[in-house]
């Protein structure tokens, strides 16, 4: 195993990563990078300059970059590593990860080279099967790739003239994400199609999403942080979550267990982003949407910027599902609503507290719970329709419906309400 790894973003050097005492993380941006005129931090959270991250600065931003919990521990088993080093799962799997980072053993060198290699219906329902053995393809010759999160997913390209799955080869970027049904969870590729579509209707960004009918229905979305170039080519764009943006490890990305608020997260986007006006309004449409659709799960890591050389800006969404769908989950809020994260306590003066806390007037707040809680039931019904006669019945949307009605009819129920006693 090396002790030093070169840090790219696209296909330039920026500086290196190295294990130094005690085997602890250490960063550093290379002269170069930083002299070149067009340089971009790597992270809100470790700002352009010649002195070294120590361990403490420099592990959130990179840490950030792996897999998760179960997918984590079947890739460092396969990998034959252990599943708490960090350093060596990113030299193993870290060249095509979120965002524009690659990371390769020192010496190596970036690549431009390789192909997309089609996959034929029996040989992608094959690696489809052979996925929870085998996450990421990691440990296969050619692939050395990184997605953050607990869900087992596969980075790929989706030639859509072809209607065919690809995968990347060599240092080639993907421009899709595939993702299986999880499978102790019903219609959970359904779940987060009809969601993410949902979103779209409700006029929040989200990137293009679909279902590919196969021996499982698989989850098709499109990436926000590549796109194709004036030369045809696919390109990488630099993003990072707001975990890394705020320094905080994978592990405590919950709120509860010291990850970002929800008033850390718009502290972050008035302080950074070039846009702060439209972002701070898309992040409380999101807030009151997963709300809505009962997605309890929406933490720091569902939530990223992109970093250009203008500066950041809110990223599209992504993850959005309906958790409260399943009892066997937790149904508390990531993050807490005015100081609340039990759904049915998130009332009137919640959402007042919450206006407060993170700087927005509530009248604006109000305005937008109203009009979401007004127009996401007859959109989610028409969306309904729609997905039916496309993919056919499913019992689980019709239980994210009724869930929706509930929850908006509250929504008006605790506004009326408070209005009264004003």
């Amino acid at each position: 195993m090396s002790d030093t790894l070169t840090v790219y973003l696209r296909n330039e050097r920026v500086g290196r990563l190295w294990l130094g005492e005690k085997r602890r993380f250490a960063f550093q941006y290379d002269a170069a990078w930083l002299a070149s005129g067009h340089a971009v931090p790597l992270s809100l959270a470790l700002p352009l300059q010649p002195e070294i991250y120590a361990d403490d600065s420099a592990r959130p931003f990179f840490a950030n970059l792996l897999p998760e919990s179960e997918l984590r521990e079947v890739i460092a088993r396969r990998l034959g590593l252990s599943e708490g080093n960090d350093f060596a799962l990113l030299e193993a799997i870290g060249g095509e990860c979120a965002g524009a980072v690659s990371l390769l053993p020192d010496g190596a060198k970036l690549s431009d080279e390789g192909e997309y290699r089609p996959l034929s219906d029996d040989e992608l329902n094959a690696l489809i099967r052979d996925l929870p053995k085998r996450p990421m393809l990691a440990g296969e010759a050619g692939f050395r790739l990184s997605l953050a999160g607990a869900q087992n997913k596969l980075p790929v390209y989706y030639d859509e003239a072809a209607g065919q799955v690809c995968l990347p080869m060599g240092n080639l970027p993907s421009r899709h994400i595939l993702k299986p049904p999880i499978t102790r969870f019903a219609d959970t590729v359904q779940n987060e199609l009809f969601c993410m579509q949902l979103a779209g209707r409700m006029g929040l960004p989200v990137p293009e999403a679909t279902l590919l009918h196969q021996e499982v229905p698989l989850y098709l979305v499109t990436r926000y942080d590549r796109e194709r170039g004036p030369d045809g080519k696919i390109h990488r764009l630099h993003q990072e979550d707001f975990c890394q943006a705020l320094g905080i490890e994978p592990d405590q990305k919950y709120e509860k267990e010291g990850g970002p608020s929800l008033q850390a997260c718009f502290k972050l986007l008035r302080e950074n982003s070039i846009r702060p006006v439209a972002d701070i309004k898309a992040l409380v449409q999101w807030v009151i949407f997963n709300t809505l659709i009962g997605n309890a799960d929406a933490h720091g890591k569902n939530i990223a910027l992109l970093l250009d050389g203008q500066g950041p800006y809110l990223a599209p969404f992504y993850d959005l599902m309906c958790t409260a769908v399943y009892p066997e989950l937790n149904n508390r809020m990531a993050m807490k609503i005015g100081g609340e994260d039990r759904p049915d306590w998130i009332i009137a003066r919640r959402w007042e507290q919450f206006a407060k806390d993170i700087g927005v007037g509530y009248k604006m707040v109000r305005q937008m719970l109203v009009e979401m809680a007004t127009d996401i039931v007859p959109a989610a019904q028409a969306l309904q329709a729609a997905f039916t006669a496309q993919h056919g019945e499913c019992d689980t949307l019709r239980r994210i419906i009724a869930l929706i009605e509930q929850r908006a009819r509250k929504v008006h129920t605790s506004l009326a309400a408070a209005q009264q006693t004003d």
